[in-house]
């Protein structure tokens, strides 16, 4: 074992030390475990265990655990587990190395053992496991936003210690093939631990722990930002009617696979040539555009407004706040005789979103479409002694535009004399963002299928290798990058959770889904909206196909956050859920539409799961809507009746459709009498069937 290796496993040990008191309670025999760590550091080289199994581990109760890993090919592989549940089991390594031992099925347990495993005369004990429930926590940002960033983090804090509960947590990576193994680390609640699990996930855990007095492992595999397909296997993405997609991109990285690096060196020189003179394209239409209709009274800098750079544009000038477009920048400097004619470079902040810079007229670098990294432009044959002009033209696309905090200066490439340049400049607004696509240049080099929005790139590298660790089921938090696209979610979803059920063995893996919460300003002109109320819709629809649960989260939302703070609820709601797949019941449903029927000018609407009654939160309720022959839907009035709803607008004299909260950011207040909040529906009916179920 090389030195790096051996203080991983002192780390570990030392983890497992550093325990807090109510989790030595718990888990005595975690600290006496960390010992042996050390005393076999030496042994274990050749003998490894997948991360997943590791200390503070989560094993799943009632179903055979595959204890996978590498040891030397063909070796003899001895697994013994400690503790109430104990067992002894063995097998032989393949020819790889690779082997998966299977421990037999074994009930809860909150006593902390030990799982032992040798080979080869090398032994790796790994202390502080617990049997109990282990589920996968995957979707985007808000499956991965933290306890600590959202609602309730206190109350957390205080739970943690009080509670089993576990979280395995996966970097974000990305592979255009299955990956054997995923780095990460099991951690025990605490309170100084909680605040960087899953939000959902805890407060998930959190309920279900109480309710089964059982252990609860959260397998946190997210990462924010993305789309569902690449979350899905590419070979059950060959197979679906998304089959044309994955045959090409499987086509490009068997291409790719077979390149020569020679060729792919030529390639990516091509492809470096073309975006430079894509680039300068862009900027000579830009600065055309700058220009037309413009004499040379308007780059007078002369009369130009002063600021101080770097900044960003609202510190410029407050009327800059949201402005996407240029704005020039000018200021002279003097070039020392000690600088004259010697190689220098340009050093500037980076710059949201692209900029062009010009001395004395003449250009000296340019970027675009990149807001993230400091500029270096190098001025190969110096500058003459004396007086210059510097000019930058900053472009901003969309959200915040300037120049991020950080070094402006002219330096000689020896790194000798200086010139500084932040400090006082000239500014002028110029005009908006350029017509036409921004070019960018495509690393050559980077495999196909290996960017995080490509399909199966985040399964290769994330799920792939954890999908064979038993897990009672999953909770899915994603749809808001592919909201647009309800169509295609409709059966994407379907095919994530059979791909998933069949990759892992279990083809009664669980699946709980959460419904968008609401977003975005409320829209009082427009009573039905698509966008987010389509994908809420595909969601719904999803959920029931693959046999599924679904939390809404319509009322938690914020109209000015994507990723609004309330997660306990959600939490809460699918552990409401999942309880009810082993105690039965419907008590996690939210009032669900099951008719609506006209009767005259209004129409009746009837919700399954509201048994007990409905209840308009704050007033009558809100959120409804009517179409009408014309096809326009308008505003209409509600009352409860029991457990339906009867609504009409005098808009509307024949209704020919009927929505519920069927907006971005609707206003919707209709609760069944534990406040779930009801589904969002929208049905539409011809004029000769009164009536029609969702």
């Amino acid at each position: 074992m090389n030195a790096r290796e051996l203080l991983a496993v002192r780390r570990v040990a030392r983890d497992d030390v550093r325990m807090s008191k109510s989790a030595r309670a718990l888990a005595p025999f975690a600290v006496v475990s960390a010992v042996p760590f050390i005393l076999c550091a030496a042994a274990i080289a050749d003998l490894k265990l997948d991360p997943l199994f590791s200390p503070h581990a989560v094993l799943q109760r009632m179903r055979p655990i595959p204890v996978e890993g590498r040891t030397a090919p063909g070796a003899r592989v001895e697994v013994e587990f400690g503790g109430p549940n104990g067992a002894k089991v063995s097998g032989t390594a393949g020819a790889d190395g690779r082997f998966s031992v299977v421990l037999p099925a074994m009930p809860a347990s909150r006593e902390p053992a030990t799982l032992a495993v040798r080979s080869s005369g090398d032994e790796i004990l790994v202390g502080d496991i617990l049997v109990g429930d282990v589920w996968f926590c995957s979707g985007q940002s808000n499956m991965e936003w933290t306890v600590d960033a959202s609602n309730e983090s206190d109350k957390a804090r205080e739970i943690a210690p009080t509670l089993p509960i576990r979280s395995f947590k996966a970097p974000h990576v990305t592979a255009n093939t299955p990956a054997e193994t995923v780095p990460g680390e099991w951690r025990a609640a605490n309170a100084s631990t909680v605040g960087s699990f899953t939000a959902v996930g805890f407060w998930f855990g959190t309920m279900l722990a109480r309710e089964r007095g059982v252990p609860i492992g959260l397998v946190d595999i997210s990462w924010g930002g993305t789309r569902i397909e690449p979350w899905i296997p590419l070979d059950s993405m060959a197979r679906s009617d998304f089959k044309d997609r994955a045959g090409a991109l499987a086509a490009q990285i068997a291409e790719f696979a077979k390149t020569a690096p020679e060729a792919r060196a030529a390639a990516q020189a091509r492809e470096v040539e073309r975006f430079r003179a894509a680039r300068a394209e862009y900027w000579t239409k830009a600065v055309a555009g700058e220009n037309a209709g413009r004499d040379s009274a308007w780059w007078d800098a002369s009369s130009w407004a002063t600021t101080t750079l770097p900044a960003y544009y609202p510190a410029v000038n407050r009327a800059l706040e949201g402005f996407d477009g240029f704005v020039w920048f000018t200021r002279e400097f003097e070039v020392p005789a000690a600088m004259a004619g010697k190689p220098c470079v340009l050093r500037l902040p980076a710059i949201d979103d692209g900029d062009l810079v010009t001395i004395d007229g003449a250009e000296v670098g340019s970027t675009v479409g990149d807001w993230n990294t400091p500029r270096a432009y190098e001025i190969a044959r110096g500058l003459s002694a004396g007086k210059h002009r510097i000019t930058i033209g900053v472009l901003d696309m969309h959200g915040q535009g300037g120049f991020a905090p950080g070094r402006m200066s002219i330096g000689t490439a020896a790194k000798g004399a200086e010139i500084a340049l932040d400090g006082e400049w000239r500014w002028r607004q110029g005009g908006g963002v350029p017509r036409g696509g921004v070019p960018a240049m495509r690393d050559v080099n980077k495999a196909p299928g290996t960017e995080p929005h490509e399909p199966a790139a985040i399964y290769n590298a994330m799920m792939a290798p954890c999908i064979r660790f038993p897990a009672e089921g999953v909770i899915w938090y994603q749809g808001e990058s592919n909201a647009g696209e309800p169509e295609a979610y409709r059966k994407l979803l379907p095919l994530l959770a059979q791909s998933w059920r069949e990759k892992s063995g279990n083809r009664d893996l669980k699946w709980g889904v959460v419904q968008l919460a609401a977003f975005m300003k409320h829209d009082a002109n427009a009573p039905v909206q698509r966008g987010w109320a389509e994908l809420r819709e595909a969601q719904y629809r999803g959920a029931i196909e693959i046999g599924g649960g679904m939390a809404s989260a319509i009322d938690l939302g914020d109209a000015d956050d994507i990723h609004p703070r309330r997660k306990r609820e959600v939490g809460e709601r699918l552990a409401m859920w999942a309880q009810a797949t082993v105690d039965g019941g419907d008590a996690w449903r939210g009032p669900e539409l099951r008719e609506a029927r006209r009767e005259g000018r209004a129409v009746r609407v009837s919700f399954s799961f509201a048994e007990k009654g409905l209840v308009a939160v704050g007033g009558a309720p809100q959120g409804f809507a009517l179409r009408g022959a014309d096809g326009n839907w308008s505003w209409a009035t509600a009352r409860i009746d029991g457990s339906s709803v009867v609504v009409e607008s005098d808009a509307v004299a024949e209704p020919t459709g009927v929505a519920y909260a069927w907006q971005n950011f609707p206003k919707a207040n209709l609760v069944d009498d534990g406040g779930l909040p009801t589904v969002p529906f929208k049905i539409e009916f011809a004029e000769a069937a009164p009536g029609g179920a969702r």
